[in-house]
């Protein structure tokens, strides 16, 4: 839990003069210390390293120029519970510190990394699932831009846990992490892809970089409508693939029935629609709802809206051909 020096930010006072009836008069005013924009990324540093930290790398870009009196961190180098932890228990601290409390205003934390519906996955099959156990500190979130980002797989796909009471309750990943910090927590409810700029691919080829990624090439700060046009929709696989190598990505769910995420996405499927408690079940759909949802949105490889717990409340999504929500442009 957040201690009482979060509360206590610092107040001080000063002199400034002004005209009064022609005479210099002098009064007290308050000046109150204003916390920079914390935003924090994690990028594990396991197997898939590498991506995960370019497509943070792409974030941090991006965050910097939307807010640039901001505070962007990028947090690597731990591949197991304990070290991620270590991690976290530092931040705890520092933003509840008395000596650093009222520096930093926590706005967004973003995950790169390996997960599915219950847990972060780690290497070695080391889990953390911000329950009870995992002992996971509260941090002080913002009360209104407050947000845990789950860029990993499937963080609210609740209907994978083939677990009635978990489906009907909504718990997964993102509910849990969402109640347990008391803040909102986005998760996506399929398989995570790297899904590249195609544009950006051209105009580098174009350039002649002999397939060199430059990234620090000077960007602009990418607008939802830029973030829809670009990245609403993931190139052919091929395709995407070959451009990841050199333009800039972004890790989010999208509604594929193509290679690999076809065949996982059917053995979910089948899975939830085989398992006899939620076919005996009255209350549960039959049909696998999230398989149903990329059928819809699949043909042109669109963004599959991701969920967001607001303590435990799932706000509302829209899932339609060509329609986006803000969570998912905003925050991808």
């Amino acid at each position: 839990m957040p201690n009482e020096n979060t509360q206590k930010c610092k107040i001080f006072t000063a002199q400034t003069s002004k005209l009064e009836n022609g005479e210099v008069a002098t009064e007290e005013v308050i000046l109150k210390n204003v916390p920079t924009p914390l935003f924090i990324l994690f990028s594990f540093s396991g197997d898939g390293k590498t991506a995960f930290f370019k497509a943070a790398k792409f974030k941090e870009q991006q965050l910097k120029l939307k807010y640039p009196d901001a505070e962007v961190r990028i947090i690597e180098g731990f591949e197991y519970p304990l070290q991620f932890k270590a991690e976290w228990t530092k931040l705890y601290n520092e933003l509840t510190n008395s000596e650093t409390a009222c520096k930093y205003a926590l706005w967004q934390v973003h995950y790169f990394g390996h997960g599915n519906e219950s847990f972060l996955a780690f290497t070695g099959r080391g889990k953390i699932h911000f329950d009870f156990y995992d002992k996971m500190e509260r941090l002080p979130w913002h009360p209104n831009e407050g947000i845990f980002v789950l860029h990993s797989c499937r963080g609210a796909a609740y209907e994978d846990t083939l677990d009635e009471e978990e489906i009907e309750n909504q718990i997964c990943l993102a509910n849990t992490i969402s109640k347990q910090q008391k803040t909102r927590c986005l998760g996506q409810v399929t398989f995570g892809s790297f899904t590249t700029n195609s544009q950006q691919f051209a105009e580098n080829w174009e350039l002649n970089t002999n397939g060199i990624y430059m990234p620090n090439i000077p960007k602009s700060y990418l607008t939802n409508e830029d973030i829809q046009k670009i990245y609403g929709y993931r190139p052919n696989r091929y395709y995407n693939a070959v451009a990841l190598y050199m333009a800039d990505s972004v890790l989010w769910g999208y509604a594929l029935l193509t290679g690999d995420t076809k065949d996982r996405i059917l053995s979910l499927k089948e899975n939830y629609e085989k398992n006899k408690k939620i076919k005996a079940s009255t209350t549960l759909p039959k049909l696998y709802p999230i398989y149903q949802e990329i059928k819809k949105l699949s043909e042109k490889n669109q963004i599959l809206p991701c969920r967001v717990f607001n303590k435990g409340q799932l706000e509302a999504r829209i899932v339609e051909v060509d329609v986006f929500n803000q969570n998912d442009l905003e925050y991808i």
